[in-house]
């Protein structure tokens, strides 16, 4: 039987890790950050980076000014979180910046960001720009997460010390699955695999990740969900776009982190190739998610409107419009990618 090797491991991407590493060896003030929004692959990949800073004894602040989404606060360490208006400077930190594929959307503070010592970027978005001194940025990989593993399992294979074990396990695996879908998405690898069995052999809790993320939905939840899922448009059999505005959460008693779940209903209709998740998170914001199937490159449409993500999930975000002006403005741009 042909070995199944971790494709992310090249010579190029080893020679970056040797660089990470080394490099945090050689310092003792560390930063750990991520994107705007945080979903299950900032967070976890953050946590097991804070974890392994830990097992060094590394003198680290996690910082992030967005809340947790209420699926992800199991994963929550109690005063771990820090956020900007809480730190004066980072003079003699370095940066550990992940999962953000824009130096725009590391969330935190970027007068303070300045104050550090510079940026290490740990990131799998094909639009990120190499915003560090040191960049592991591989657009092929399932998640940051599985960019953290390497990272740790490295230095446990070079040090031939156990780093990973079940608080740090879970963090990885809860961000390994939401990125992947639960190992439903073209970005799932036989080394996504491979890595899922290891994290759950060295005691990652498996089934506490699967019953928050994703069998913890609220009675408002489902009722929220019903309304959005009742008013669906779909626009020539190919683009559908669900709509949940602020009225909405208003009335079902929900905060905007709370809805994400909707997400996938827009693509997994038969004949669906992109679907269009409208959220309005306040009267003059508008968060939109979008995802594909099969051939749509949605970076293509969030781009157009300064977004970015992944081929087939990326996002974006408007504001002072209405409702019904991004929809139009979505819709006209989407229907140029068929």
């Amino acid at each position: 039987m042909a070995e199944i090797k971790n494709r992310s491991l090249s010579e190029e991407f080893l020679i970056e890790i040797d660089k990470i590493i080394d490099y945090i060896l050689c310092n003792d003030k560390f930063v750990v950050t991520s994107h705007i929004n945080p979903d299950g692959d900032n967070i976890g990949s953050s946590l097991a980076m804070c974890g392994f800073l830990e097992a060094l004894d590394k003198e680290y602040i996690y910082l992030l000014d967005d809340a947790y989404p209420s699926s992800l606060v199991f994963l929550n360490r109690e005063g771990l979180r820090k956020t900007s208006d809480q730190v004066p400077s980072l003079e003699g930190y370095t940066v550990i910046a992940q999962d953000s594929g824009s130096y725009e959307r590391i969330c935190m503070d970027k007068d303070l960001l300045e104050t550090s010592r510079g940026i290490i970027c740990i990131d799998h978005h094909h639009t990120n720009g190499d915003y560090g001194f040191i960049n592991y940025i591989d657009a092929k990989a399932s998640s940051t997460c599985e960019l953290v593993y390497n990272i740790i399992t490295r230095y446990e294979d070079i040090k031939a010390r156990p780093i990973i074990g079940p608080e740090i396990g879970t963090c990885l695996y809860a961000g390994l699955v939401t990125d992947t879908g639960n190992f439903q998405y073209s970005n799932t690898e036989p080394s996504s695999f491979l890595m899922a069995a290891d994290l759950i052999a060295r005691g990652a809790k498996k089934q506490l990740v699967i019953e928050n993320i994703y069998q913890k939905n609220s009675p408002a939840y489902y009722r929220i969900l019903g309304e959005c899922l009742n008013n669906l448009e779909i626009i020539d059999s190919k683009i559908c776009i669900a709509i949940v505005t602020k009225e909405m959460l208003d009335k079902y008693g929900l905060e905007y982190g709370d809805i994400d779940a909707i997400i996938p209903y827009t693509r997994d209709i038969d004949g669906v190739e992109l679907g269009i998740f409208i959220k309005q998170k306040e009267i003059d914001e508008i968060k939109v998610s979008l995802r594909s199937k099969s051939y749509i490159d949605c970076t293509e449409l969030a781009a157009t409107f300064d977004g970015g993500g992944h081929v087939r999930a990326s996002g974006c975000t408007f504001r002072d419009k209405s409702v019904e002006e991004v929809r139009n403005m979505l819709l006209e741009q989407a229907k140029k990618l068929f």
